[in-house]
């Protein structure tokens, strides 16, 4: 009952707050009004861990939404800053009351849906309480020239819902009015498709929701391979997706394949968020240093990365299907296949094959021909990446098994010391490629 009645005070400040801001929107200039944000920004931080504030901020106790709505308030008007008044409005009022009333209207039992998205309750009521809330909110404050197109606010109706249904610990505070003012920032400094958008959005999610239902990746991993899809489609183009994709769908063909000749009594797990991150991370920040400085060499990084972690994954499944055993690194003696920091002829084949295969096809994707010293490049450094992560495997992997850190992180999303193993081992491809580069 107490803690009831703390979200109750915790949504209601959070309401007016959002209403006084808009107000002071209106009658201060635009420096006060930052100025008076990073004032109450720095308050909710410094008061969070007070006990005397815990009506103020504590929901849940692993909630950390009234550090997020502050951050979330302040970086949105940091990026709209110098645009109009009502990119800021927007987005601040669809989080002070089209989220409230998500809340509320999610709280009639009749008819109502519920469902669980990575580990908070969401109900149908309340999501379309939200969407009439933003789209009301969107009539009342954006430009006729911009609502009257219909895939403007499809597109915007959409992101804002996804923003509010994809929360952790209440992070759709930020989410919210941070990723609203990401599209308006984006909406007036490019010209933008919003029907290709909105196509690849719904697409992106129907793949994301199959995927999930197939026991391929976790409910954190659709979600992370979604937020991967809508980012290389909607931001690059179909060449930067193609090389992801064929890496994923070889890694899951070559896993299927493994598990029926071996004949394994069980399915392997679904991959979750941390292993989609720790296979395309470094791929991703290629592509984002590209975007910013057009310079090819970041195009053959993110092809490198996308080769290395292909690399690795066509050793780790087609090695054991045709070598029973192989050289452990660790203590060099004949293991079983498949044992972690083992090595095989079929399993370094494979790599080196998945290695090159990748590398190619990107080359092609991109530049319309393959020049051989690149791909020769590209291809020893992804298979040279892959041996890194072996010797990893064989002499890292086992001291991170026994960090109290890991010990305690046993749930289906948990990061693991795998993870951090492809992190680093597929982080190396990247430098034996500018040392190649450099001779």
């Amino acid at each position: 009952m107490y803690l009831t009645h703390a979200i109750a005070v915790r949504k209601l400040i959070h309401f007016f707050t959002g209403i006084l801001i808009l107000v002071l929107s209106f009658i201060v200039a635009k420096d006060i009004l930052l100025w008076l944000i990073i004032a109450g920004s720095l308050f909710s931080f410094l008061t969070f861990r007070y006990k005397r504030f815990y009506m103020l901020h504590k929901t849940t106790y692993k909630s950390l939404g009234t550090l997020f709505y502050p951050l979330g308030v302040l970086a949105s008007y940091l990026l709209l800053y110098t645009y109009p008044l009502y990119y800021f409005q927007t987005a601040l009022l669809t989080l002070t009351i089209s989220d409230t009333l998500a809340n509320l209207i999610g709280r009639i039992k009749n008819g109502n849906g519920w469902f669980t998205v990575l580990s908070e309750r969401k109900s149908m009521h309340g999501i379309a309480g939200f969407a009439v809330s933003t789209l009301l909110i969107s009539y009342v404050f954006l430009p006729v020239e911009l609502i009257s197109n219909p895939s403007y606010l499809f597109f915007l109706l959409t992101l804002a819902v996804v923003l509010e249904v994809v929360s952790w610990r209440g992070s759709d505070n930020f989410t919210i009015p941070f990723g609203l003012s990401v599209f308006f920032w984006f909406s007036e400094n490019y010209q933008m498709d919003y029907t290709y958008l909105s196509g690849v959005f719904l697409i992106m999610g129907i793949g994301g929701v199959l995927l999930y239902r197939l026991k391929i990746l976790t409910q954190g991993g659709s979600i992370a391979a979604w937020l991967l899809g809508n980012y290389l489609l909607m931001a690059l183009g179909v060449e930067w997706v193609a090389p992801v994709l064929v890496f994923f769908i070889s890694s899951i063909i070559f896993t299927k394949i493994h598990a029926a000749l071996k004949h394994k009594p069980k399915k392997s797990p679904p991959r979750n968020a941390w292993q989609v991150v720790a296979n395309i991370l470094w791929a991703v920040a290629g592509s984002v240093l590209w975007s910013i400085t057009q310079n090819d060499t970041f195009i053959y990084l993110f092809i490198v990365y996308v080769a290395a972690v292909t690399s690795d994954t066509w050793a780790s499944e087609v090695g054991p299907v045709f070598n029973s055993k192989s050289l452990c690194l660790s203590d060099m003696r004949m293991h079983e296949a498949g044992v972690t920091g083992g090595i095989s002829f079929a399993g370094t084949l494979a790599a080196l094959v998945g290695a090159a295969a990748l590398s190619a096809l990107s080359l092609l994707l991109f530049f319309g021909e393959i020049k051989s010293l690149i791909l020769l490049y590209l291809t020893l450094s992804a298979f040279l990446a892959c041996f890194a992560d072996t010797l990893l495997g064989a002499f890292v992997e086992g001291k991170l098994l026994k960090m109290a850190f890991f010990k305690k992180r046993n749930t289906i999303e948990s990061i693991t010391p795998n993870d951090v193993v492809n992190l680093a081992g597929s982080f190396t491809a990247g430098i034996f490629f500018i040392l190649f580069l450099s001779l």
